[in-house]
């Protein structure tokens, strides 16, 4: 059984059987056309054994030959209260690394994950990242958590170690050797107005989580995108933790009055951010009896099937990929179908460790998030940079990853430039609930502000 928390924390996948691999990359299947009718993304090929570059008579210093394996640092939390946001893209980076070594590995050499589990604690953080440092990991993969993030980020920058983090804002400002996979809030909020005024959109309120800096700049890249489209915010509601944990003293009926304002507006958005209070506030707001059809962007990804908000359609979620099997990539399909398979399992709690061993629990649906997604993403960034200079050398990497323009990932592309760290140019998902179904209806590249 795999485990996250086992012993001594390294993972060797080398010992992990190609046969285990579902969706290996070298198997991509041509679209068939049963998925809606938009242009498919660009299927990720097999991981080749690279190649020297060009005139070179020996490998480079740092290079990729040899037969030791190529050690890669993780410091994520599958503990504390940040597990839940940084579980299930470690498990997504995880399969990639299982597919990476089926398919030869990184010039012959397999990937070896040397993790430190963060306990979503700062001083702990900051342990595995001189522990990873110690180990001369050529990269780590942090926290998603910016402010738990931080530690991590300041000892590799001193230590001239690669940092990629999956998902998550970027920090500012830019580190040289710090790249963020994860989509910006500001990505998502122009995404979110672009899909609102070319469905008919004119007039909607923006329900905000306050306390959480990337929801706000993710309501402020709306509203300014949507008004350059003709569009306006003509009504806009704040919440917070606070505010949601006061509603049960307050009464169902005083928060009912404090949300009506928004039924009478043909579309509400919501710009929480992920592990925020997102889908606590849009159970509230379905609670209440406001029915009002909502748009948000991957905080509310599976929330509403997850926490069974009742009458939650109509909702359409705007994030990197979807779990209900009509994603545009196969390699997407494939890597949440071995979730439910159990070829990839969730970690179990207490006793049920033992049934899944023997295979008698497997995961469901619920534990599916399509922005999970970015952990193989961010491994790409990494084998894409590896492949394209042969070396494992941080700063040739680093310079490597900004001349990223429209690279081949696992899933999708992606472009990067010497002041834009943060993914540029990934096709985001447009996917709605509604009649009891969830379905991609678009596929869609937010505009550049």
């Amino acid at each position: 059984m795999r485990s996250r928390c086992g012993v001594a924390a390294i993972l060797t996948a080398t010992v992990l059987v190609a046969a285990a691999c579902a969706g290996d990359p070298s198997e991509s299947e041509p679209t068939d056309g049963t998925s809606p009718g938009f242009a498919p993304v660009r299927e990720s090929t097999a991981v080749a054994p690279v190649a020297p570059p060009a005139g070179a008579s020996t490998p480079p210093p740092a290079g990729l030959a040899g037969p030791e394996p190529v050690r890669i640092g993780v410091a994520m939390a599958t503990t504390g209260r940040l597990a839940p946001r940084d579980g299930p893209v470690l498990d997504a980076l995880q399969y990639a690394v299982r597919q990476v070594n089926a398919s030869g590995g990184l010039r012959g050499r397999p990937l070896e994950i040397i993790y430190e589990d963060t306990r979503s604690e700062l001083n702990t953080a900051y342990q595995a990242a001189l522990r990873l440092v110690d180990r001369d990991v050529p990269v780590i993969f942090a926290t998603c958590d910016p402010f738990f993030n931080r530690p991590i980020l300041e000892e590799a920058g001193r230590a001239g170690v690669l940092v990629i983090i999956p998902c998550g804002p970027l920090p500012q400002p830019v580190r040289p050797l710090t790249f963020s996979a994860g989509t910006s809030a500001a990505a998502y909020g122009r995404a979110m107005a672009e899909h609102a005024a070319e469905a008919g959109f004119r007039s909607v309120a923006t329900l905000v989580e306050s306390d959480n800096d990337e929801a706000t700049r993710q309501c402020d890249a709306f509203g300014s995108r949507f008004g350059e489209l003709g569009g306006a915010v003509a009504y806009s509601f704040s919440f917070d933790r606070r505010w949601i944990a006061a509603q049960p003293v307050v009464g169902e009926d005083a928060t009912a009055l404090a949300l009506s304002p928004i039924a009478n507006f043909p579309m509400a958005v919501i710009c929480a951010a992920v592990g925020g209070s997102g889908a606590a506030f849009f159970g509230l707001l379905r609670t209440a009896g406001v029915t009002t059809p909502v748009l948000a962007s991957a905080a509310l990804d599976g929330a509403a099937l997850r926490y069974e908000i009742p009458g939650h359609e109509p909702l359409v979620v705007i994030s990197e990929a979807s779990t209900y099997g009509d994603d545009p990539s196969n390699q997407v399909n494939a890597y949440f179908a071995s979730i439910i398979t159990g070829d990839l399992r969730r970690e179990p709690a207490g006793d049920d460790q033992d049934r899944v061993e023997r295979g008698e629990i497997e995961a469901t649906v619920d534990d599916r998030v399509g922005w999970a997604v970015t952990g193989a993403e961010a491994l790409w960034i990494f084998i894409r940079a590896a492949q394209r200079t042969g070396s494992l050398d941080p700063i040739v990497l680093a310079a490597d990853i900004e001349r990223f323009d429209d690279v081949d990932l696992w899933m999708d592309s992606a472009t990067f430039g010497p002041n834009r760290h943060a993914v540029g140019g990934r096709a985001l998902r447009v996917i709605r609930h509604d009649g009891g179904a969830s379905r991609v209806v678009e596929v869609r590249i937010p505009s550049e502000p």
